[in-house]
């Protein structure tokens, strides 16, 4: 047995003095890895992939959503308005950045002020943008060409940031950028859009900061952008449709159609009245900001047409009984037709019947004040029209305390203060006799006429060169803002102007605000009648206006007026088509060709094949109201007009289903390109084309020549000709090409 050796203390971990050589050397380490490796490596691996990813994408021309889209429309932080941009002789100039160009006008400026330069940055919604045109002849535009008229001695920079639907806690917000580019004045229009906003993008203001922001940023990727894309296209990206719903059309306060809808407002006077001190704090916010860095601020107060904007939505007294509340829209309806028969005591005698009993029901405050202007009771139609726009549901125009609470900050923090409400009041009473605004100075509700924009930077003028900020020239005054004047008028671009009123007509028509939209078409018909897009829309809305109000024939006969200088234009014709159905003036063949145009010019649109096959339909042409039915719904399952419609048809048809496939429509056209001959075609079984449904002739002018029902090539059914009024010829009907029946037009 070996004998142990003693082992003193500390000498365990010792060499031995006999072990080998490989025993001497130093012992390796234990094999644990540092705690700072561990999160480091992953995060280093992740990062290098993640650049490789976006190299690579970038190859690919993605482009981050930022680029292009604004997710949270202003709410996020680390997305400016402003962006720099490459300017003349290695110069770094700021640029609006492109994915804001959806709700601002293009501007750019000098990062650095330039000595001399006074610089102006104009906030506000959509007014200030200058909807439904653009800056060019909003009072930003004006005032960039009337101040060095007026002072020449300053270098004069006037920028544009106007937002159309940015209520003003949006507009403070935008300023916290603002204020970094070294501002020498503010001029502030809001308050318009409080309670617009106030329902549209609840959902982002009440988002946490940092979830808002960490978002934004994400946006910048290309990586986002192709997982945000990847997934739409799947139909598995969660937020796709609050995406559209939050998203901002480009029509003149087109959100109202694209998010919530007039049925989302109810009277809520709390909310109100929250809102109300909302709009007052952030006014004081906006001065605060100038202010912290020397800058100055006008305010101006939103003023609004009244004259001729009917409410947006109307709602009785909470507390009325159904029974009560039939009676008062009977005696409105009453009131109504004597307005339109001019008979206005008895108008005014229903109409204030109805208010005392029901005095917050803003048509019936409306109709009151037009019937007392009209009666020359001038002061008292005021306070009524004051009254329907303060009691509208959907209150798209600043409310009258919002005018005195605007007053009240200017007056508390010493800044300047244009008072645009009395402007226009002085301006209707020299020009009408009466202080109450409407279509000679707006457009719309809000949106002032070009004379309106004019007016204001002429007042604006007036209050720099009041407060010191301007030094008139001996040669300023009236001729030299006439000069100015026939400058930007001259410069008018009719056709951008006359589409601009057009799809304002198009909103206020989705409104269900008639006779807004219908006096908007006119004035675009006014400005640019001769030029066919813009003829075709405003017709197409006058139409629409016309059908909507009853007056089925009038609309019919603008619709044919209009398409005699545009016969091809499909909007026209699927109107038309739609109006030929009516039970009123139902012309079933003139409907069936105009709708099988529609079809053949728009073969994925499913509503021309669902009106077509109506058509067809209520003609007894069965087999031909089967397939564009199902051509309907194969389009889009969603149809249930044509769903209804087709089952209705193949109840009448029993068993019997069609075997063949739908018949092709093929059209001539004139050498003025106007349609001539549709033909529905098939292949027969000797190989010719011959037709299989209907075929139709229209004149040059647009009208109707020919219609007649064929089967594999042979008459069928009816025979129809006019003239080119629309006058009817002849009547005929066949039974396997030959005739059975006849009728001459008168």
């Amino acid at each position: 047995m070996a004998k142990k050796k003693n082992i003193r203390p500390g000498e365990e971990n010792q060499p031995h003095p006999d072990s080998s050589s490989a025993s001497r050397l130093p012992k390796r380490s234990s094999g644990r890895v540092p705690l700072w490796q561990i999160l480091t490596l992953p995060l280093v691996s992740i990062l290098i992939f993640f650049l490789l990813l976006e190299g690579g994408l970038a190859l690919f021309g993605v482009k981050p959503v930022l680029n292009t889209e604004d997710p949270f429309v202003g709410f996020a932080s680390n997305a400016p308005l402003f962006v720099p941009v490459p300017g003349p002789n290695q110069t770094e100039r700021l640029a609006t950045a492109q994915n804001k160009l959806r709700y601002f006008n293009t501007q750019s400026f000098s990062k650095i002020k330039a000595p001399g330069t006074y610089r102006i940055f104009s906030l506000g919604g959509s007014t200030t943008y200058g909807r439904p045109y653009d800056d060019a002849t909003s009072f930003s535009g004006w005032l960039r060409e009337l101040l060095p008229a007026a002072d020449s001695d300053k270098n004069w920079e006037v920028i544009n940031a106007g937002a159309i639907s940015y209520a003003s806690y949006r507009v403070a917000h935008l300023m916290e950028e603002l204020v970094n580019y070294q501002p020498d004045l503010f001029i502030i229009y809001t308050g318009h859009n409080e309670f617009l906003e106030e329902r549209t993008y609840r959902q982002i203001k009440e988002m946490s900061p940092v979830i808002r922001n960490t978002v934004s940023l994400l946006n910048k990727t290309r990586t986002w952008a192709a997982m945000t894309s990847t997934l739409q296209n799947l139909g598995l990206h969660p937020q796709e449709k609050e995406a559209k719903r939050d998203t901002l059309g480009v029509g003149v306060d087109a959100i109202l159609d694209l998010t919530v809808g007039l049925n989302r407002y109810t009277r809520d006077d709390s909310l109100r009245e929250n809102i109300l001190e909302h709009y007052r704090i952030s006014l004081e916010r906006m001065t605060a900001l100038a202010r912290s860095v020397g800058a100055e601020v006008i305010f101006v107060t939103p003023a609004s047409s009244l004259n001729d904007c009917t409410p947006f939505k109307s709602q009785h007294n909470p507390g009325l009984d159904p029974a009560a509340i039939q009676r008062l829209e009977e005696i409105l309806t009453k009131g109504k037709e004597a307005m339109r028969a001019e008979n206005w005591q008895e108008a005014l005698t229903l109409l204030q019947t109805a208010a005392a009993e029901d005095n917050r029901h803003a048509e019936l405050q409306y109709r009151r004040a037009q019937t007392l202007l009209a009666l020359g009771r001038f002061e008292e139609a005021g306070i009524a029209f004051q009254i329907a726009r303060d009691e509208d549901v959907c209150p798209l125009r600043a409310l009258t305390p919002m005018r005195q609470i605007v007053a009240e900050v200017a007056k508390q923090q010493d800044a300047g203060l244009v008072d645009y409400v009395e402007i226009l009041n002085r301006y209707m009473q020299s020009t009408k006799g009466y202080p109450i605004p409407g279509e000679e100075l707006f457009l719309d509700h809000v949106h002032p006429t070009i004379e309106g924009h004019k007016i204001l930077a002429l007042a604006l003028v007036d209050k720099m060169i009041e407060q010191g900020l301007a030094q008139p020239a001996a040669d300023w005054g009236p001729q030299a803002i006439e000069r100015i004047t026939s400058q930007i008028e001259g410069g008018i671009n009719r056709e951008v102007h006359g589409q601009a009123l057009a799809n304002l007509a198009r909103v206020l028509l989705w409104a269900g605000k008639l006779e807004d939209a219908a006096r908007s078409a006119r004035l675009a018909q006014e400005k640019a009648g001769d030029i066919r897009q813009v003829a075709v829309d405003s017709a197409s809305i006058l139409a629409s206006v016309y059908y909507r109000q009853g007056q089925l024939k009038r609309a019919t006969q603008m619709l044919y007026t209009s398409l005699e200088t545009a016969p091809g234009a499909i909007e026209l014709r699927l109107k038309l088509g739609e109006n030929l159905l009516e039970p009123q003036q139902q012309q079933l063949e003139e409907a069936a060709a105009n709708l099988l145009l529609v079809s053949q010019q728009m073969p994925d649109y499913d509503r021309g094949h669902e009106l077509f096959g109506l058509a067809m339909s209520k003609r007894g042409a069965l087999d031909n109201a089967y397939d564009s039915l199902t051509t309907a719904l194969r389009l889009n399952p969603k149809n249930a007009t044509a769903r209804k419609t087709l089952a209705r048809v193949q109840k009448l048809m029993g068993d019997y289903t069609p075997s063949l496939p739908p018949p092709r429509p093929v059209l001539s056209v004139y050498p003025s390109n106007a349609p001539h001959i549709l033909r529905q075609v098939r292949i027969d079984q000797s190989g010719n084309l011959v037709t299989d449904g209907i075929e139709v002739e229209f004149y040059e002018n647009g009208r109707l020549k020919y219609f007649a029902d064929k089967f594999a090539g042979k008459l069928n059914g009816l025979e129809v000709t006019w003239d080119s009024d629309g006058r009817l010829l002849s009547r005929k009907a066949y039974r396997d090409n030959v005739l059975i029946d006849e009728e001459s037009g008168s």
